[in-house]
């Protein structure tokens, strides 16, 4: 039987929504002893991630392990998941599915652990996986070699094209499921969750894909399929080969390198940047690999993931940009996981292409191309300038001081602002996005004005009244002397 110790006077351990653990908290799980690990960013604050679906928090055992325990949201705690977990361990030893080694609470085995903590029914316990999620790679601009990038697209393609092998999807590739190794240019595979095979229980809700990798078919229908993987995997494994790409990095999206609105979109900037990044820096065969799933109405018809290992097995890197020593990493704690940016990797500037992007600036939001001096988006109206854009120019006001003269900077007095129309008929304005014309000026109408009233009619009455109470006053006051 399962028991736990913990430290829990200031929190709620019998909670059913979620776990309230402080740092270096210890617990026994299957008789062994673990301790919540602190972040690596916030010393005393325990080491938790949130995930769509629930919550991770690191433990350390004795002996230096690390291990992540999972628990889940009410609505994902679902009875499945012990029949999910069974099947996976077929899996486990597949490369990139480290994560499908867990242990799964319930009542009939781990009545202890839930007796002390409800929210973890159905949570699992299973490897920490080393490394850092390629979203954060994505939202730091941490940059690569072209050897780094082609290790990790080329370790993506091994590890999506073995699980295909065996009629096995992922059904949920993005940025943030992907954890990347840099030293060891290796990838795992998390939130197996929704995995699809043969024997694998629906999910609670299908998979439709993630903004960034998302295809048409996936968001109208879902993409619970053996071909589940195949367009988000050819996205992925093409941003990993561009990131070595300055000019990718610096266009693009905040969390992804594609925008949601822009996908599948032929025309997209950034579409034909990654293509002509891939000619340039790769091969033809891949920039026709990403053409052929961009441009398909179906996931079947994607190119198969063996394609993509096929072509990436041809390509060596070079060793003497692949990053191998843990000294040349420095820290840097992103909102997942702590991750190590290169600073010193300089990348060699690619070739600008047939992209001309000089006076030009691509939106974070939907991937327009605008000209450079826009604050907002021609198509969406989101704003793409800077706040420094925002802010008055600095000038520099003299002032004379004893045996010294000094500067200091003042912004210049607010302008008044210069209306040439009747103010009596706008009551609104507000800025649109126009695709044709930039921003336009909408006004909208005052509405009619209700009928004056006459503002002396209340004057007379109070006036009448007054007269009223004088006459009053007099004929009292004749009455009592004529008394």
């Amino acid at each position: 039987m399962t028991t736990v110790s913990a430290n829990t006077s200031s929190s709620n351990p019998k909670s059913r929504a979620q776990i309230k653990v402080e740092a270096n908290e210890r617990l026994f799980i299957d008789g062994k002893p673990y301790r919540v690990t602190e972040h690596p960013a916030l010393p005393g604050i325990p080491y938790i991630q949130r995930g769509a679906r629930g919550f991770v928090i690191q433990l350390a055992s004795t002996d230096g392990e690390r291990m992540a325990l999972k628990y889940f949201k009410l609505k994902y705690r679902v009875p499945e998941l012990v029949r999910v977990a069974a099947s996976l361990h077929k899996y486990a030893d597949l490369s990139g599915m480290k994560a499908a080694r867990r242990t799964v609470f319930t009542q009939q085995t781990h009545a202890g652990l839930l007796n002390q903590y409800p929210a973890l029914e159905y949570g699992m316990l299973m490897p920490w996986l080393p490394g850092t999620t390629w979203y954060d790679l994505i939202t730091g601009k941490v940059p690569l070699t072209t050897a780094d990038s082609l290790r990790l697209a080329k370790s993506t393609a091994d590890v999506l094209a073995g699980l295909e092998a065996q009629g096995v999807a992922h059904t949920d590739i993005a940025g943030a499921n992907v954890m990347v190794d840099r030293r060891a240019g290796s990838v795992e595979l998390v939130d197996i969750e929704e995995i699809y095979g043969p024997d694998q229980p629906p999910p609670v809700e299908l998979p439709a894909g993630q903004d960034g990798y998302q295809h048409k078919e996936g968001r109208a229908e879902g993409q619970w399929s053996a071909e589940g993987d195949r367009f988000a995997a050819a996205v992925l494994i093409c941003e990993m080969l561009g990131w070595a790409d300055p000019r990718l990095r610096q266009n693009s999206a905040d969390e992804h390198f594609f925008s949601s609105l822009e996908m599948q979109d032929a025309t997209s900037a950034r579409y034909r940047m990654l293509l002509e990044s891939l000619r340039a820096n790769y091969t033809d065969q891949l920039a026709e690999l990403l053409e052929s799933a961009w441009t398909s109405n179906v996931l079947s018809t994607c190119p198969p993931l063996a394609a993509w290992k096929e072509a990436l097995s041809a390509l060596q890197p070079d060793p003497a940009q692949i990053v191998q020593s843990p000294a040349a990493l420095s820290p840097v704690v992103s909102g997942r996981r702590s991750i190590g940016s290169d600073p010193a990797a300089a990348v060699p500037t690619v070739p600008a292409g047939r992209l001309q992007l000089e006076g030009v600036k691509i939106c974070r939001n939907c991937g327009a191309e605008n000209v450079a001096s826009y604050a907002f988006c021609k198509r969406c109206g989101y704003f793409i300038g800077t706040f420094d854009q925002r802010r008055p120019p600095v000038t520099v006001i003299p002032k004379h001081t004893t045996g010294q003269q000094s500067s200091v900077s003042a912004a210049p007095p607010p302008q008044p602002i210069q209306v040439k129309r009747d103010n009596n008929s706008i009551i609104v304005a507000r800025r649109v996005g126009d695709p044709g014309k930039g921003l336009q000026r909408i006004e909208t109408p005052k509405p009619p004005q209700e009928p004056e009233v006459q503002a002396n009619a209340g004057s007379w009455l109070v006036l009448g009244i007054i007269l009223m109470m004088v006459l009053a006053i007099i004929v009292l006051a004749l009455l009592a002397g004529m008394g």
